[in-house]
């Protein structure tokens, strides 16, 4: 068995969801220079190296560079410690967060005969829908819109693995309602073990939407951010649009008209929605032919 990476994510501030990946046998160094393999410089309160991290592939140590400033963990002012899954460390004005690869196993879930069936049914539809989006991923970028408040399971997907993740939600509100918020994931390649993850855990509970955008990460995040709130015409009252939710989404598409449908898709190549029969909608794609 292929021995599991070390993931070190960025937790707040400007470089939020930025996310360093460290080999086993391998270490990371972080610090506010080039000199570190992690660089966060706007931290004013970081050394140029501030710790290092080193990875066997089974346990995670903590160095502290002699910083100026100390190196927490959990709170704590340490000079060397052992790290376990879900680490929290504190350098200078900046939090971090330490995980082990698909760390975490699916939850079992008790089923009686006929829910046994359903989810032989939905499985079987989840692995369609990986076919069809890691062709996909292979002819632009995929991206994902997930729902962090569907379930507590979503999130922790997300963090155990390499890809970058970022809530659409900014500032005090991200850090507020960051169990509950949506999430852009990508870009994922063909053989991302994310991708595989949110489709085999979520497909047919409603986990996100997915899309395809040669656009950086930080374009299509600014995209769709532009839709987290829309105004009610009868009552002229701002509310939360869920359009992430494959439900909400494809419910609501048809009801836009050409300009609306072109003001949402901008950017994109494509978006793909779990139908309700758990087929795969490719909402652009007849628009594209024309």
């Amino acid at each position: 068995m292929t021995e599991p990476r070390l993931i070190v994510e960025v937790r707040y501030g400007k470089l939020a969801g930025k996310k360093a990946v460290v080999e086993p046998g391998q270490k990371l160094r972080v610090g506010r220079t080039d000199l570190a393999d992690l660089v966060i410089p706007h931290d004013g309160q970081m050394s140029g190296v501030h710790f290092e991290l080193q990875w066997d592939g089974a346990r995670c140590a903590l160095l502290d560079s002699d910083s100026l400033s100390g190196t927490k963990l959990s709170g704590r002012p340490t000079k060397e410690a052992e790290v376990g899954h879900g680490g929290w460390i504190q350098a200078g004005e900046t939090d971090f967060m330490v995980y082990v690869e698909g760390k975490t196993p699916p939850p079992r879930r008790k089923m009686s005969e006929i829910e046994r069936e359903g989810e032989a049914a939905r499985l079987d539809a989840a692995a369609r829908a990986l076919t069809l989006l890691r062709g996909q991923a292979e002819s632009a970028p995929l991206y994902a819109v997930v729902d962090g408040g569907r379930e507590r399971r979503v999130l922790e997907v997300l963090r155990q693995h390499v890809e970058p993740h970022q809530s659409l939600y900014d500032g005090l509100q991200g850090e507020t309602l960051e169990d509950v918020a949506p999430y852009l994931v990508g870009p994922m390649r063909k053989d991302s073990e994310l991708l595989e993850r949110l489709l085999t855990e979520g497909f047919g509970r409603r986990w996100g939407i997915f899309c395809t955008s040669y656009e950086k990460f930080v374009e299509v995040r600014r995209h769709f951010r532009r839709f987290l709130m829309v105004e009610l015409e009868s009552k002229h009252e701002a509310v939360y649009f869920r359009f992430y939710d494959p439900a909400v989404f494809r419910t609501f598409w048809p009801t836009c008209n050409a300009g609306q449908q072109k003001e949402l898709s901008e950017g994109l190549e494509e978006i793909f929605v779990e139908a309700k029969n758990l087929s795969v909608t490719a909402l652009l794609r007849s628009s594209h032919q024309e």
